[in-house]
């Protein structure tokens, strides 16, 4: 007798398979101003019906949780029909017609590695256009993207759960502090540094928070230090969301604060539905994100706990960070890893009606309000009692239209309950693998033999082990079409690592020194009376330059100059070179090393990538320029996404550099070929090489290069001993490159047409620093396409 789970995952395959041959819809000249599909122009599917995951186009594809991660897995694998709902950060259409979901790991692989050996990864980076940073990994990475139990507690029994059991059976944070009384103070639910970077709270240092403005709340937070309960609406504009209201109330819940806030960039949607902001509101506010963020400055005690829902995203759009913080989206945590909406925590346990229908947009005072009452709900009553009110199974039956669902009747079903012992408690986050098994999909589990489990699967599920990769291909290709999802464990590299335990902290400093020297480069000979405040001001016309130095023992001055950002040197080299200044002619080039042999390849593939070739960075700005004049003069050469102008934070002035991300890659070129002139200057331009999230976290690297450039480095010298010895290099080369084939043969061989793949590079978690991790998804567009 057939296995049930295998026929519903044929029927799955035969409906994407009848699509193949239906006439393919002409291609659209432009995307939808809010979407934008993931893959670029020539790989995205033309099929009607085809499954298509995309992005909203004015977000940068930057960084997100590994939760989100599992947002993705959960909808894609169970979608709709089994009450899943679309991620919060991406939209996967006609997902019932995804034949199947694969998630290949490669572990020990960092997002570092991946630019790092990027010339050796090209079939990986020509398949999976979709890329966003993840954070370092937690032990149990994989539980945590699956939202699976750890195989070591499979089969645990468990008594009745105490405080911390609660809290943590319900998906909520980690509580960083020792377990006390039954209803503990407000520092037992603090997010620690860990949990704020594992639901990618803004950080001082983090990627992407380089600009942010700290509260400056550095005091020594007590039980008894002061809630504060805050809210923000946003807009959309050209950049994004941006702030537009903010509203802060006191422990008592008395507003204290309460601004419209005027946007920088101009305004595309108030989304007034939702933030009740309109154009008439807005047109005489003078009150800009600087004012507001100095305002809340002085408002917050040393010791100010700040509470929210979706706190994160609040401190986002506000542009800053802050050490204290509770999360009640977090301490209400729902199934799946999923959160309940702000309306209907307010209304099941504070017996609250908030953000009405009858009203226009919400009342960020109200909904600051109701976070805050939350947040002291939980902490005055404990979560064995919040666990008794049994929310999630309140939300299906309201959802089910199985009660009538209105202030009272909720009201009174939330009063406290006396008794913690009546064996009622949190529902616990369910496993994505076990409701894959409950739904009849099948799924495999393919491992490199002796390879610990650290995940539960069914037990209908196959452990499937392999000890070379010919064999992992082989079993892949015979088991993963027969399944609906499947999971890859590729550990050679991790291997490898761990039998050179100094390959992690080498990587590091190998990719610090490689990005620096990236960044460098000489120019001269200048003049024996020139100053270096004139080859400053000549050569800062493509760029922020992060130093400069003269470099000792040549025969003619030579300075050594560091750019911020690799376009900025990339530039320098093609325009500067044989400039004149002060009646010598210059000569601009790369520093001539062993690690820059291959230097023009990469940035040819840097270019050529599919997330630079809309992206075209811009320099020699003048102070005055506005987004909205760069805006208006690009949109000649095609429709443009989105301007982004880097400000600097002390003064809040753009760096006269940019990057204009185009609709379509011919506009793009169009722009590059032409000469362009604002405001009396000439810009320089050239094609972007830099991913908006490598920019984010390489920024940070510590390393310069040019801190030994007069003793080590000369036109024609070296820096070998920054990368390791050339064994262990080639070696992980190798390495590298045979990882790039197996995934693409385990794409193009055993992954069936329809099939969501997504590639997850975990990054490393280690005493020599964290490396950062990386999501990369695509669809397979059709079985015999191979190259």
């Amino acid at each position: 007798m057939a296995d049930p789970a295998r026929v519903v995952c044929a029927l799955k395959r035969a409906s994407v398979s009848s699509l193949e041959g239906c006439e393919p819809k002409t291609r659209k000249l432009s995307a939808t101003a809010d979407e934008i599909i993931d893959e670029s122009s020539h790989h995205a599917p033309h099929t009607k019906g085809f499954p298509r995951l995309s992005v909203p186009s004015c977000q940068p594809l930057c960084a997100i949780s590994h939760e989100q991660v599992c947002e993705l897995l959960q909808f894609a694998a169970l979608g709709k029909d089994h009450g899943v709902k679309q991620p919060s950060w991406c939209h996967l259409r006609h997902q019932r017609r995804l034949s199947g979901v694969s998630v290949i790991v490669l572990q020990g692989v960092s997002q570092l590695h991946f630019y790092r050996y990027y010339l050796q990864l090209g079939n990986i980076g020509r398949r999976f256009q979709l890329r966003c940073s993840l954070p370092p990994p937690p032990p149990d990475f994989l539980s945590t993207v699956l939202a699976a139990r750890g195989a070591a507690s499979a089969d645990r029994t468990r008594e009745q759960p105490t405080a911390q059991d609660s809290l943590c059976s319900s998906g909520t944070v980690r509580l960083h502090c020792e377990p006390g009384s039954d209803k503990p103070g407000l520092t037992r639910y603090l997010l620690s540094r860990e949990d704020r970077e594992r639901y990618n709270f803004p950080r001082e240092g983090a990627p992407g928070c380089e600009l942010y403005v700290s509260t400056e709340c550095d005091g020594q937070v007590t039980d008894s230090s002061p809630l504060l309960g805050l809210d923000c609406e946003m807009c959309l504009t050209e950049k994004g969301k941006e702030l537009t209201r903010v509203s802060l109330v006191d422990g008592a819940g008395r507003c204290i604060m309460d601004e419209l806030v005027k946007p920088e960039n101009r305004i595309l949607d108030y989304l007034t539905r939702f933030s009740g902001i309109t154009k008439v509101l807005l047109n005489p506010v003078r009150t800009r994100l600087q004012d507001v963020q100095a305002r809340l400055k002085q408002l917050l005690p040393r010791d100010a706990v700040l509470v929210g829902h979706s706190l994160d995203c609040d401190l986002r759009a506000l542009q800053m960070t802050h050490p204290f913080v509770i999360d009640s989206s977090l301490l209400f945590m729902r199934e799946f890893g999923l959160r309940f909406k702000l309306k209907f925590l307010a209304e099941a346990v504070l017996g609250r009606q908030i953000q009405c229908e009858d009203r226009e947009g919400h009342d960020p005072t109200e909904d600051a309000r109701a976070a805050l009452e939350l947040a002291q709900y939980f902490i005055r009553e404990g979560p064995d009692q919040v666990a008794q009110l049994s929310l999630e199974d309140l939300l299906k039956r309201q959802s089910d239209g199985n009660k009538q669902v209105n202030g009272s009747s909720l009201a009174g079903s939330c009063k406290p309950l006396n008794g913690a012992g009546n064996g009622m408690h949190a529902p616990r986050r369910s496993s994505l693998l076990d409701n894959l098994h409950a739904a009849g999909l099948s799924g495999i589990h393919i491992v490199r033999k002796g390879q610990e489990d650290r995940i539960a699967c069914p037990k209908r599920w196959p452990r499937i082990e392999y000890s070379c990769e010919t064999e992992l291909l082989a079993k892949a290709s015979g088991e993963i079409p027969a399944s609906f999802f499947s999971m890859v464990q590729c550990s050679s590299f991790s291997e490898y690592a761990q039998s050179n335990p100094s390959l992690w902290g080498a990587s590091r400093r190998q990719m610090q020194g490689r990005l620096a020297e990236m960044c460098t480069v000489y120019a001269g000979p200048f003049p024996r009376d020139f100053t270096l405040k004139s080859a400053r001001r000549l050569l800062r016309r493509c760029g922020p330059i992060r130093s400069m130095k003269l470099i000792s023992g040549s025969h003619k001055p030579y300075v050594a100059v560091e750019y911020e950002v690799l376009e900025a040197a990339q530039l320098a080299v093609e325009v500067l070179n044989g400039s004149e200044l002060e009646g010598s002619f210059i000569k601009v080039q790369r520093p001539v090393t062993e690690t820059a042999v291959d230097w023009d390849d990469l940035f040819h593939a840097l270019e050529r990538d599919a997330l630079n070739e809309k992206l075209v960075y811009v320099a020699g700005l003048s102070k005055s320029l506005t987004q909205e004049a760069l805006l208006q003069r690009f949109r000649e050469f095609g429709h443009v996404e989105s301007v982004l102008l880097p400000r600097d934070p002390s003064g809040g002035k753009h760096r006269r550099y940019g990057f204009i991300k185009f609709q379509g890659s011919l506009s793009a070129t169009a722009a590059l070929s032409s000469e362009i002139v604002l405001k009396r200057r000439r810009l320089l331009k050239c094609r972007a090489v830099t991913p908006f999230h490598l920019h984010t976290w390489s920024s940070q690297l510590s390393c310069r290069a040019l801190e030994h450039t007069a003793s080590q480095h000369s036109p024609a010298g070296g820096c070998a001993q920054q990368e390791p010895p050339g064994t262990q290099e080639d070696e992980v080369k190798e390495l590298m490159m045979r990882l790039d084939r197996t995934v693409e043969r385990l794409y193009s061989e055993a992954l069936p047409s329809g099939t969501l793949c997504v590639l997850l590079l975990p990054g490393e978690s280690s005493d020599d620093g964290n490396l950062p991790g990386l999501l990369m998804a695509g669809i397979k567009e059709d079985s015999s396409d191979v190259g």
